[in-house]
């Protein structure tokens, strides 16, 4: 025989070594994975919620018109001009929960609207939650996570 041929390649114990590293570190990752997608639909749903409110205001001031926001914690909330839909917000409670202090909200063609606060949260987690508020003067503010004030105090409570 000529010489020894070196062949390259894995031997079965380098291959089930680097299949074990691998699971131990999906294993590791899968938790902080899992969290990371739940925070990224809570604030997508925030943020959605303030689009929609923000539609809504910039609607009656276009039109110059009344706009109402009928709120539903279980169901699709409902942008009406009189008796005409505008637009719908559909919402999976089991993915984010949105609460509001009111039932109706009216946007006036000069901007204004009704003072209502909101809540954005899963399991009633209120240091993961998001807090919006819509004031007076029709301006919408959506605070960071876990708080419900621009001096950051902390969200304390999902219900309001």
């Amino acid at each position: 025989m000529p010489g020894k041929m070196k062949t390259s390649g894995f031997t079965l114990v380098e291959l089930m070594i680097v299949i074990v590293l691998l699971a131990i570190l999906a294993t590791i990752a899968a938790p902080s994975f899992r969290d990371m997608i739940e925070r990224n639909r809570l604030q997508g749903q925030a943020d959605e919620l303030k689009s929609f409110l923000l539609y809504a205001r910039g609607e009656a001031v276009t039109l110059r018109t009344t706009i109402t926001v009928t709120t539903d914690d279980e169901d699709a909330w409902i942008i009406e001009r009189g008796n005409n839909t505008l637009r719908q917000l559909e919402h999976n409670p089991d993915q984010a929960t949105i609460r509001s202090s009111a039932e109706t909200i009216t946007f006036r063609g000069n901007g204004t609207a009704t003072a209502t606060t909101f809540t954005v949260c899963h399991d009633d987690d209120p240091s993961r939650g998001y807090f919006l508020e819509i004031q007076a003067s029709g301006a919408t503010s959506l605070y960071l996570r876990g708080e419900k004030d621009a001096d950051h105090t902390a969200l304390d409570s999902c219900t309001l």
